[in-house]
Formats: structure tokens, sequence, C-alpha cells
């Protein structure tokens, strides 16, 4: 696992990818990941699920990008990313102006 996740490697994942690589881009963990894909968590953020049997789940790529805003080809005007870390640009992070965590990652709120 890559603690830096790039769109280029995110796209290198091919068309879907495993629980714990979404956590890992997200930097969350393995039993959390799961937790959330079993609550259907992911899918209120906009990522794609697909439960395969009883216990196996699989992760549409593009629904990733998509939530992190990555679209367009690489090498031309639509791709914006520098391939600075995905982190920052994670829904609810300060990159965004909304405070708001992910489900499933409630942090502390300070109060004045």
């Amino acid at each position: 696992m890559t603690s830096e996740w790039t769109p280029e490697a995110i796209r290198a994942l091919g068309a879907t990818t495993d629980v714990p690589t979404l956590g890992d881009i997200f930097g969350l963990g393995r039993w959390q990941s799961y937790q959330m894909a079993q609550k259907e968590e992911w899918e209120r953020v906009g990522i794609r699920v697909i439960k395969v049997g009883k216990r196996r789940y699989r992760v549409a790529v593009q629904s990733i990008l998509d939530v992190l805003v990555i679209s367009g080809v690489p090498g031309t005007d639509d791709d914006t990313e520098s391939g600075a870390a995905l982190q920052e640009q994670a829904p609810g992070s300060a990159a965004d102006g909304d405070p708001a965590e992910l489900p499933g990652s409630a942090a502390p709120k300070s109060r004045p």
C-alpha cells in the first residue's frame, strides 16, 4: 500500500479495487473501511461498492476519482492534479472548505 495516492496511481488500479485499498486512499484502516462498506456509508459519499457474494466487495475506481473530482485524461488541460496527496482533496477536507468528515471517520469537534 502507498501512503500518497496520485491520480495516476488510482487509475492504475484498473476498473475495480478492494476495500482496504479504498480505505488507504482516504487514510482509513481496513476494519473501518469494511464497516463503512457493510453499512453502505461509502455509497452515501458517492463511492460505488459492489457486493460480490456474502462477504466480498469490489470498488469502482472511477467512482473514487469522481468523488475526488479527478477527471480528464493525463496530459490534457482537464487533468488538473499535480500529483499531490489526494487526502487533501477528500470529501470534507479543509481543501474544499467544508469541515465535514467522511462517514464513519468522526473527529472530535472543538467548541469555542
